[in-house]
């Protein structure tokens, strides 16, 4: 079980503010306070459209009108590209015959778009996408969820996200669990866990 941003693919708002902010203070300011974590995590609930979200901020933060839409329409330069070396060992877990699994926090929005700009984001045989069941890591039902509509047991499952706290509440529904760092150290934990070779 997948999870993707920061394990797939690159994305990390610095990506695209270091662009429109070059003083790392100026910079750091707007990513904590006009546009947090905690607001993107709203959008990952469900909660609003992309638009709305954007609407509310900018009644905030009319001074930072320009840079509060840029979130969402130059959102793709978020990423800065696929983790290639995570996507070939997700190929090759699949061509093995292992199923792979996705539990992501994105909005819906986003999500479709990532899809169509990494294709290999429909390569699946089942994803959790947190907007779609208003509710997102590291809430224990997302992890039941996904192995209740898949029909997986928990105890066979290993789960890979780069957040501690999203791998704690996995293993505490029973779950295997991977601090993603690098696809190397992945592998490593995979051939470890599986019993096979996935190749270099």
């Amino acid at each position: 079980m997948f999870d993707v941003g920061g394990v797939l693919i690159d994305w990390d708002p610095e990506n695209l503010y270091r662009q429109l902010i070059p003083d790392d203070a100026a910079r750091a300011h707007f990513l904590t306070h006009v546009t947090p974590r905690i607001w993107n995590a709203h959008q990952d609930l469900g909660l609003h459209s992309w638009a709305d979200a954007v609407a509310q901020r900018i009644a905030l933060y009319p001074d930072h009108a320009d840079l509060i839409r840029a979130y969402d329409t130059r959102w793709p330069d978020m990423v800065a590209g696929a983790i290639e070396g995570t996507v070939t060992l997700k190929k090759q877990l699949r061509a093995a015959g292992v199923p792979v699994y996705a539990i992501t926090n994105y909005s819906t929005e986003k999500w479709a778009l990532s899809q169509e700009l990494y294709p290999f984001l429909r390569e699946f045989d089942g994803v959790i996408v947190s907007a779609h069941e208003k509710m997102v890591k590291p809430d224990p039902a997302i992890y039941r969820l996904l192995c209740q509509r898949y029909g997986l047991d928990a105890a066979e499952c290993i789960f890979i996200d780069d957040l501690k706290a999203n791998i704690d509440a996995a293993k505490a529904v029973g779950m295997h669990g991977h601090v993603f760092t690098s696809p190397d150290n992945l592998r490593e934990t995979l051939e470890t866990q599986l019993n096979i070779k996935l190749g270099a």
